[in-house]
């Protein structure tokens, strides 16, 4: 598997886009290309198309709305990544697939910011969420008609592909084909942004602590969209 760092360096637009319809998508999914990139002198923006009023809170929200709370912790989390430049749009959680004005606002909010290199989900959606698969396919289809730009899909393997795939998504999930080796430093900033969306308690979703993560999944995989292949998918009986 081919090094992440050596495909960035490939990349003459040192601009970074990514794009994921949820708050804390972006951590859990890219939390280490997001500092590798900064690092190699990239401009990261990161967009998230909703604020995820439907995901459920698991700590008291002392009369804040679902969206003020999870606003306020992708915040935090983009400041523990170094995200300066971070945008966070109101579309409908869970209704991406069924509406159309958020397609229109992507495809410009991409044709201007004029990305070297666009990093999103591929069209399993890992976990098969229909918002997932929505963006991948209008990114995908954005793309498509541009030039000089790649496009990053998020893949696992080995057990953060046991913990985090749908098994309904896997055999729709690309095979990854670059590996980024995370140090502890960018592990811990990974992790506690991730953990930042404390209202998701997604520790129990990863079935482990930040500070287990940053040691023992220090990895993250990815592989390079072909934009001229045919891509398979398909939106499973997801439950939202």
């Amino acid at each position: 598997m081919k090094s992440i760092d050596s495909y960035l360096d490939n990349i003459v637009n040192q601009k970074m886009l990514v794009v994921f319809p949820h708050p804390d998508d972006e951590s859990v999914m890219a939390g280490g290309i997001i500092q590798r990139a900064m690092r190699r002198g990239f401009k990261v923006t990161v967009l998230t198309l909703t604020e995820g009023s439907r995901g459920k809170i698991h700590i008291n929200g002392k009369g804040r709305s679902v969206s003020e709370i999870r606003r306020q912790e992708m915040a935090e989390a983009m400041s523990r990544l170094g995200v300066m430049d971070w945008v966070m749009w109101k579309f409908d959680d869970g209704k991406l697939k069924r509406t159309k004005k958020w397609r229109e606002r992507l495809t410009t909010f991409i044709i201007d910011t004029h990305p070297g290199v666009v990093v999103t989900y591929d069209l399993s959606g890992v976990t098969g969420h229909p918002d997932h698969i929505s963006a991948s396919l209008v990114v995908l289809r954005v793309l498509r008609k541009m030039t000089g730009v790649y496009m990053l899909w998020v893949s696992f393997d080995g057990r953060m592909k046991e913990k985090i795939v749908d098994k309904r998504a896997a055999k729709y999930l690309h095979k990854p084909t670059l590996e980024l080796n995370m140090t502890i430093l960018e592990a811990r900033r990974k992790w506690r942004a991730v953990f930042a969306h404390r209202s998701q308690a997604l520790g129990g979703f990863l079935r482990s602590s930040w500070w287990l993560l940053m040691f023992w999944s220090r990895k993250e995989w990815y592989s390079e969209a072909k934009f001229e292949a045919k891509q398979r998918y398909k939106f499973v009986n997801f439950k939202i």
